[in-house]
């Protein structure tokens, strides 16, 4: 399986997006974004994501809401053979990306990835200054709150009732588990290089995921009919099927500088002081 694994709000969705434009026409395309009434009103190029509660339940004995965070991470080897098997039951386009926003690391020493079912892995990073910005705006939480949660080592995220937990941790730790990740094959790409030059690094990432007949002429009219403002334009039409309830908007900003007219001197100098070595490490200091 190939997979889109980041921190959250670093760009997973516009990997996807982009990948899903040059597989699908204007009118799939289009279908695909409006906000369903059912995952199942999906295309396969968007709908699979890594936790959802029926993958576990399907060959859980006890009820999820019974469960413990590590008893489900016992279940995800299973459960990945399970969102294995409905992908090619349901699919034979590709790219078929599937959402993750685990860390590459264990619980319990049980691996939260195994090479047995994972092909490739696309992890596009970004200014975590950035990101504090349009996660606070995601969770409906104040800057400071979320600059605390990016910080914070046990830190993890799901959605009550809907989806099972993804381990997070820190944003430097996540970032640094994909730098190592083994032998898993994994394009790291970062988010402001995807703003800068998108046809190139899009053309990248479709070519490391083997992507048939890849052309830059098709990338191009991909990276075109995704373009934010048009994003925009859908969702304010149509919602979009990730937002969540908190979200006012999900395509908000899409910038790579506004945390310098949005985020508190404060809170800034906090996420430096938290992550300053990988940050400047990846060039964001």
């Amino acid at each position: 399986m190939q997979f889109v694994a980041s921190y959250p709000k670093s760009g997973n969705t516009w990997v996807r997006l982009v990948a899903a434009a040059y597989t699908l026409s204007d009118e799939e395309l289009m279908n695909a974004l409006k906000h369903p009434t059912a995952s199942a009103d999906l295309p396969a190029t968007l709908q699979y994501t890594d936790v959802e509660r029926y993958q576990y339940q399907t060959i859980s004995p006890f009820p999820l809401s019974q469960i413990s965070f590590p008893v489900e991470v016992r279940l995800r080897p299973a459960a990945m053979l399970v969102l294995n098997r409905e992908k090619n039951l349901t699919t034979s386009q590709r790219p078929a990306l599937i959402k993750s926003h685990h860390i590459h690391g264990e619980v319990n020493n049980i691996d939260l990835w195994n090479g047995q079912w994972v092909e490739h892995v696309v992890n596009p990073i970004r200014d975590p200054r950035e990101i504090c910005c349009s996660f606070a705006a995601h969770r409906d939480m104040d800057y400071e709150e979320t600059a605390e949660f990016m910080n914070d080592s046990q830190a993890r995220m799901g959605e009550e009732n809907e989806r099972v937990e993804s381990l997070l941790t820190t944003w430097s730790t996540h970032v640094r588990s994909w730098q190592n990740a083994g032998e898993l094959p994994v394009h790291t790409v970062r988010y402001e290089d995807l703003q800068a030059n998108p046809v190139a690094e899009f053309y990248d990432i479709l070519d490391f995921l083997e992507v048939p007949d890849l052309t830059e002429e098709r990338v191009e009219d991909a990276v075109e009919r995704t373009r934010f403002d048009r994003m925009q334009e859908m969702e304010a039409e149509h919602g979009f099927h990730e937002r969540t309830a908190d979200q006012e908007q999900f395509f908000r900003s899409g910038r790579t500088d506004g945390w310098k007219d949005e985020l508190p001197t404060d809170v800034a100098r906090k996420i430096d002081e938290d992550h300053g070595e990988m940050m400047e490490a990846l060039g964001y200091l």
